[in-house]
């Protein structure tokens, strides 16, 4: 008896394997090898770009892929792939406009043959794919290419006033963020309003709007910001909280209170802080990636976010992505390091460094950084143009000789590594399964950190391949393919003139300098530098200025000329708001 028992149990127990089995498709990595495979087996590829934290994603996970007619269809026809996105940076860089999940069907030879974002109901899909199978004919170029060389200066001014109607064209003035169905804010958006509010002041009114409305996808129950809300306004909220979209809004938190003196807008980066302190911290290093939209994967929690803390615990926590990606965690580190400065905790200096810290000892691989721990095929232009960023960043936070080391070598290698030769810089450097290419978003952020780099470390070759990536953003042929990119404006602005430089002169004690690197580090404006000089420091060109004092002092200057000296930190602070932030 017992061993019928044993065999009849064997038997259910087979059964639900095989069923278990079958409940998705086979699926396969997308890996450097997948399209020879498919040539092989005369087969076509789909690619499955998900993420963790994506509701739509859990949903054609369960309603769509699980169904049997698509996972016979897929297994028989086609090689099936599924990637995180969050992970795989070369595939997210060149698909990231397509959303989560985004659905991607190659021919063997690579050719695209459709590019789907969002959900795609089982029945749709399937007809999708039986006309491909049966007509595979490949999609046009993704990535357009256009010669830099071309560019002249007229074209350029030609091209930002075309920007500059894209950026005006994009505003909602009455309730803020984008006229269009998604309300969040986009920092680069941000970034430029901000810096020009002087000269057009609705900017100065769509900034306060957009600040106080965001309050609609700020989590009053936990801290932290939600990615976006649809609808057009911002009361239909998706849940997800990604950790990158912290730190872009505690910068802008920190930017917009140290500018108007709004309290909450602090509040509000503090609270992201808690957040991410509760959720996110690996106790191990770093931060995690992302906590879900869901409580129960695919099932939208709408109810579940309108409950308080106490209510929300006793029903259980979204799932935690717990990957610690080198990108999010550099531009978080970034934000930590503003905050320190803004608010004045030295807690958050703390935590920047030794999030950095943890990263060069984590992530570093020769003299680059890889993204994960887990995806090292190919090192990515995102996260070492954010580690830079940040390094550049701590050492002005900290004057640790080290951080400027390290920024120092990585300019370096990202400069020779990833300069295409063709106007832009590749979005990715190793192995992957396609080619890789340009991503705009990232080619602006190295513009403008290569510019900066020029001056930063007085090597001015770098501020070249910043140039020919603005000329080659700006050529009709890739303007014709943009929305709106208010970046590419302030990239231009920048190259055309060096930024200002504060200067403190250490003469006797160091009593100045806490103050002064919170007031210079919480300046809001990224194109701005300060340094601190002592006898053995002060550079050339600055020592008959540097004797001319007994006194500690502090100046504004640029390669050609210094402010009269201020000799406290309010004087200076006032002036400096008022002499650089009217550029």
């Amino acid at each position: 008896m017992k061993k019928a028992n044993a065999s009849l149990y064997l038997f259910f127990l087979l059964i639900s394997i095989n069923i278990k089995a079958l409940d998705h498709p086979k699926w396969s990595r997308f890996d450097s090898e997948i399209f020879a495979k498919a040539k092989k087996e005369n087969k076509l590829v789909l690619l499955h770009l998900r993420a963790n934290w994506c509701h739509w994603c859990h949903v054609m996970e369960e309603k769509t892929y699980a169904l049997p007619k698509i996972i016979s269809y897929l297994n028989k026809n086609y090689i099936a792939c599924m990637e995180d996105h969050d992970e795989r940076q070369d595939l997210t860089s060149l698909y990231s406009d397509y959303g989560w999940p985004a659905t991607i069907v190659f021919d063997g030879n690579g050719n695209e043959l459709m590019k789907e974002p969002g959900y795609i109901p089982a029945d749709e899909l399937l007809e999708k794919l039986q006309a491909l199978k049966k007509k595979p004919v490949p999609l046009s170029k993704g990535r357009v290419e256009a010669d830099y060389k071309t560019t002249t200066e007229s074209s350029i001014k030609n091209s930002l006033n075309e920007l500059k109607k894209m950026f005006n064209n994009s505003l909602d003035r009455e309730t803020g963020g984008f006229n269009f169905g998604q309300k969040y804010i986009e920092f680069d958006t941000f970034e430029y309003a901000f810096t020009h509010f002087k000269t057009d002041t609705s900017l100065k009114k769509w900034l306060k709007i957009t600040v106080d409305n965001s309050t609609g996808i700020y989590d009053n129950a936990w801290g932290g910001v939600y990615q976006y809300s649809t609808n057009n306004d911002w009361n239909h909220v998706h849940f997800e909280k990604l950790l990158f979209i912290q730190a872009r809004y505690i910068k802008m938190y920190c930017w917009y209170y140290k500018l108007f003196g709004d309290v909450e807008a602090l509040k509000k980066a503090e609270g992201i802080v808690k957040y991410v302190n509760r959720f996110l911290k690996s106790p191990t290093g770093g931060y995690y990636n992302a906590q879900d939209a869901d409580l129960i994967p695919g099932e939208k929690a709408q109810d579940y976010f309108e409950l308080n803390d106490v209510e929300r615990i006793k029903k259980g926590i979204p799932a935690i992505d717990k990957s610690v990606y080198t990108s999010d965690n550099a531009q978080y580190a970034e934000a930590l390091t503003i905050l320190w400065a803004t608010s004045g905790n030295d807690v958050y200096l703390k935590d920047a460094t030794t999030t950095v810290d943890f990263i060069k000892t984590k992530r570093k691989q020769n003299n680059t950084y890889m993204h994960g721990e887990n995806y090292s095929a190919t090192t990515s232009l995102k996260d070492n143009s954010a580690m830079l960023k940040t390094l550049m960043l701590l050492y002005r936070a900290t004057q640790n000789e080290l951080y400027h080391k390290e920024a120092k070598q990585l300019i370096k290698e990202i400069a020779s590594n990833f300069n295409s030769g063709k106007g832009y810089f590749y979005t990715y450097i190793g192995n992957s399964a396609i080619k890789s290419t340009y991503n705009v978003s990232e080619n602006i952020d190295i513009a403008r950190l290569l510019n900066y780099a020029s001056h930063f470390f007085y090597e001015p070759e770098y501020k070249k391949p910043g140039q020919e990536i603005i000329n080659f953003l700006t050529t009709e042929t890739v303007l014709n393919t943009l929305s709106t990119e208010p970046g590419i404006l302030s990239a231009a602005e920048e190259l055309s003139y060096e930024p200002i430089n504060a200067a403190l002169m250490l003469k006797k004690d160091e009593s100045l300098t806490p103050d002064y690197l919170r007031e210079t580090i919480a300046f809001p404006r990224f194109y701005f530098n300060s340094v601190i000089y002592n006898k053995e420091t002060v550079i050339e060109d600055k020592k008959d200025l540097f004797d001319s004092f007994e006194d500690n002092f502090m100046v504004l200057c640029t390669s050609s000329y210094c402010s009269s000296p201020l000799f406290n930190i309010k004087d200076f602070t006032e002036f400096m708001y008022k002499r650089v932030l009217e550029k």
